[in-house]
């Protein structure tokens, strides 16, 4: 642990993933939960993995002619708004670290889309039976939540079918499914979600 991340251990918010494949429908659940917080008076920091060369800048911004003239950073800010634009890659822990920094109470929680390998809190988005394999790669994983009926997703990860390959190849040790709450797509679940998710933020906060 370095040093930045250590003198914030103590006022980090509490932070969440949401994992799944592509087109598994993580942004549009993000959209709705943080509508939800929103509406709840809650500040939610996001922070999104691309694994792609993304662009926020476009040619004939000030900010871009900048970039172009070999600026390693550029920031803007606004009366409303502010954004900083590095030209370099960071890790998770820095993101989270500089947000926390900002102030102990700006957010009320950070929630991460993507970044499968980190350590934080988890839920799996399950939108068909091929996003399964997911589930071999993950740790921390609290919570599903599936387009595949309960009973469904049960048969397929727990009941023994010898004429098939498994779905799920071989969970890490300190995965146990059974104890993980499995939580069906669509409006009422994520209200249920949002419900479930609200009640870590709580605990998290009594520690």
């Amino acid at each position: 642990m370095n040093g930045v991340t250590q003198s914030l251990s103590t006022v980090l918010p509490p932070v969440i993933q949401i994992v799944g494949y592509k087109n598994s429908g993580k942004t549009t659940l993000i959209t709705e939960l943080l509508r939800l917080w929103a509406a709840d008076g809650k500040r939610v920091a996001v922070i999104k993995h691309d694994a792609h060369q993304f662009q926020m800048d476009h040619p004939g911004t000030d900010t871009f002619a900048h970039t172009e003239a070999g600026a390693a950073a550029v920031a803007i800010t606004s009366p409303t708004r502010t954004a900083i634009i590095r030209e370099q890659p960071s890790t998770l822990q820095q993101i989270i670290a500089e947000l926390a920094a900002q102030s102990a109470d700006s957010y009320d929680l950070i929630l991460v889309e993507g970044f499968k390998q980190e350590p934080y809190p988890k839920a799996a988005l399950i939108a068909r039976e091929a996003d399964l394999p997911l589930l071999d790669h993950l740790t921390e994983l609290h919570w599903i939540y599936t387009r595949l009926q309960p009973n469904e997703l049960n048969a397929l990860l727990f009941e023994q079918d010898h004429s098939r390959e498994p779905a799920v190849q071989t969970l890490p040790e300190t995965l146990n499914l059974k104890e993980t709450p499995i939580i069906p797509a669509g409006k009422d679940g994520i209200m249920k979600l949002f419900i479930a998710l609200n009640a870590y933020i709580m605990s998290y906060a009594k520690r």
